[in-house]
């Protein structure tokens, strides 16, 4: 397999050093030859998400960035997807409850990672993770550590409100006992955290620690092909190489750490940098709304509009934007795209009353017109057209019942290269 290269990247927190080796931090990262690969004598079953929206199921026999999939059918027939037409890929795995591990790291660019903290430095953490054995993480990439006792009830409403403030600019360590003690994280080990503030520097056992937020964590996605795997439990990892013989997975965090673990872990991998792009990871260019009183809705990526779960008639989906009526988003497209692609309709967090009118326009044409969308029905998928177009606006306006309860999903909005 092809070994990572690395280029320095400057520092954005005093007293860190050295090369990052996670994606979401402000690093130049290139991978020389990433491909992800997977393959079995017997292969494993698996459900396959193309560009096209085909949905494709059989065995997979091999499966590499560069070369795309190999899947056999009932009939042992074999039929080739290119790596450019993939979206994403399932197994029958279910994904379970997270076990209670010591700590839950979450990364910038989205990871978690579950564990023991077993050893640090001013640079680095290091997680013992049961899954796969020993994770070395740099601080620079890490936005949130939960100790075990966050998400309990004595504590979970405390850890949320000190990740909802907005007013620090600082690293903060939240105690068991309620206080918060804010300065500069300097290191995070098998004892304890130490924290240097404006009286010093304090070094906190694991006993007393329920969240630690770090003030200056980077997100800087990865430029080559790459995956997000989803295992079992609830951790998620971003690789540029992975290698899947049998029951065994062995694949590259970014950066180039090596990992192995268990091929039943793997509930869903998801393949970034071919002609598949989620619109939600794109930034519109302008976004309204208009309130039918006074109450004002910001729109929400990945999420519905109150913070929730997407989730329309009893599905739950990753991917996706939440606004409530009237809105409209606009997205510069600049002639890069060949297709835009999604779904929609109202969340199942909305009432009744909810009744909301949808369009799609693109360079002011109107290419879909939806009345009374109400909830308890998924709608689409719709494919427009977008060749050569400079720009879409994605419209939802009120229904019958004014704003009562329009709380309205994009699912799984996408542009098509």
């Amino acid at each position: 397999m092809t070994a990572l290269q690395r280029q320095p990247w400057r520092t954005l927190r005093p007293q860190r050093r050295g090369p990052c080796l996670a994606a979401g931090v402000a690093i130049a990262l290139t991978v020389t030859g990433a491909r992800v690969m997977a393959r079995s004598d017997a292969g494993f079953a698996v459900i396959i998400k193309t560009i096209s929206q085909d949905t494709l199921q059989g065995r997979l026999i091999s499966l590499t960035l560069d070369d795309g999939a190999v899947l056999e059918g009932a009939g042992s027939e074999t039929q080739r997807v290119a790596s450019e037409e993939l979206v994403r890929l399932r197994t029958n795995a279910a994904a379970s409850a997270r076990p209670r591990q010591d700590y839950t790291l979450r990364l910038a660019n989205g990871d978690v990672l579950d564990g023991r903290i077993v050893a640090g430095d001013a640079d680095t953490v290091v997680i013992e993770a049961p899954w796969c054995g020993r994770l070395v993480v740099p601080l620079e990439s890490v936005e949130r550590i939960d100790a075990a006792r966050a998400t309990q009830s004595a504590h979970r409403e405390s850890a949320n409100w000190l990740m909802r403030r907005k007013d620090l600019d600082q690293d903060a360590i939240l105690l068991t006992n309620g206080d918060v003690l804010q300065g500069f994280l300097k290191s995070i080990d098998a004892i304890g955290a130490a924290i240097e503030g404006d009286l010093g520097e304090n070094l906190v056992p694991h006993r007393l620690i329920v969240t630690i937020r770090l003030a200056s964590a980077v997100f800087a996605g990865l430029d080559s092909p790459h995956a997000r795997i989803a295992l079992r439990g609830g951790c998620r990892l971003t690789v540029t190489e992975l290698d899947w013989i049998g029951d065994v997975v062995e694949a590259a965090h970014v950066g180039g750490q090596r990992l192995r673990f268990d091929a039943a872990q793997v509930v869903e991998i998801e393949f970034v940098g071919g002609r598949w792009e989620w619109l939600s990871t794109h930034q519109p260019i302008s976004f309204e709304h208009t309130p039918m009183l006074s109450v004002g809705w910001e729109y929400s990526i990945d999420r519905n509009v109150l913070g929730g779960p997407i989730e329309i008639d009893g599905r739950r989906f990753d991917h996706g934007l939440g606004v409530h009526s009237r809105s409209r988003l606009v997205y510069e497209l600049q002639g890069d795209y060949e297709e835009f692609v999604t779904l929609f309709g109202i969340d199942d967090n909305s009432g009744p009353k909810a009744d909301v009118s949808v369009s799609v326009l693109v360079d002011g044409q109107r290419r879909l017109a939806e009345k009374h969308v109400r909830r308890g029905k998924l709608y689409g998928p719709i494919r427009i057209n977008v060749a050569r177009a400079n720009r879409i606006e994605l419209v939802v306006d009120f229904g019958e019942n004014g704003n009562i309860q329009d709380r309205f999903n994009w699912v799984e909005p996408a542009l098509i290269r």
